[in-house]
């Protein structure tokens, strides 16, 4: 099958994205790449030395996007040479290209519109990682330390439309939410389970199995990037974005 990924250039896309690869062995992969989520605006300093962590841990040795793109025999490819335009003339015939029979979005950071969700004859899968419709938007498992959550989990859903992760549902994957350690090492912790999801799915389709879905229940709630107040209280409280002694531990991921 041809298989076109959106991901993100940030550490749990680099996880995920090793965790696939390797996964979706076979069939043939095209890899584009978003350098950033969401429109352009200043983060709170607590993010942007959460982004600058992260870089240190992409430079650790790891091996690269663009390395990781070769080993599944591909390159990436992006969209900041459209001004970050994924749904222009030139974005649209640039994934088309790929001729992609299931587009899977991993923590992609541009929305994505009708020309390009009517390309796929399988449609596009986003992997959102928290619960919907509980947590829409970002940094769901933010929201959900924040509120004394017992589990974090992700969902794989359709894009339906140009809406933001409010598309039907073909599995949650749910986790217990460790409150010991930080943000990130939770989240990371989460791409065991919802890389498999998104295996699962692709195996099912393979076979030539209809994915089982059914429409989001319940009261959807939309979160930002939480504020600097809202930081400055998880903080205060104990909370943890990242944790350098946590190193070892996520560079075994």
């Amino acid at each position: 099958m041809n298989i076109t990924l959106l991901t993100n250039r940030d550490l749990a896309s680099h996880i995920a994205l090793s965790r696939l690869i390797d996964g979706l062995a076979g069939h043939k992969l095209s890899i584009f790449m978003s350098e950033k989520v969401g429109s352009d605006q200043v983060l709170p300093q607590p993010l942007l030395d959460l982004a600058a962590f992260e870089r240190q841990l992409l430079s650790d040795g790891r091996a690269s996007f663009d390395q990781l793109a070769a080993t599944a025999g591909c390159t990436v490819q992006g969209f900041t040479d459209l001004n970050n335009r994924v749904n222009s003339a030139e974005g649209i015939a640039r994934i088309a290209a790929t001729e992609p029979e299931l587009i899977i979005s991993l923590r992609f950071g541009l929305i994505i519109r009708d020309p390009i969700i009517a390309l796929p004859k399988h449609g596009i899968i986003n992997l959102h990682s928290g619960v919907l419709p509980d947590y829409r938007g970002v940094m769901a498992t933010f929201r959900a330390m924040q509120h004394g959550d017992a589990e974090i989990g992700s969902t794989l859903h359709y894009i339906q439309d140009g809406g933001i992760d409010n598309g039907d549902i073909i599995s949650i994957c749910a986790i217990p939410l460790d409150r010991q350690k930080s943000y990130l090492f939770n989240v990371i912790n989460l791409y065991g389970g919802a890389c498999q999801q998104i295996l699962n799915a692709v195996n099912n389709l393979t076979l030539g199995q209809r994915l089982d879905t059914r429409p989001q229940q319940g009261s959807p709630h939309y979160y930002s990037f939480p504020t600097l107040a809202e930081l400055t209280t998880f903080l205060e409280q104990g909370g943890k974005l990242y944790d350098h002694a946590e190193i070892t531990a996520l560079n075994q991921y």
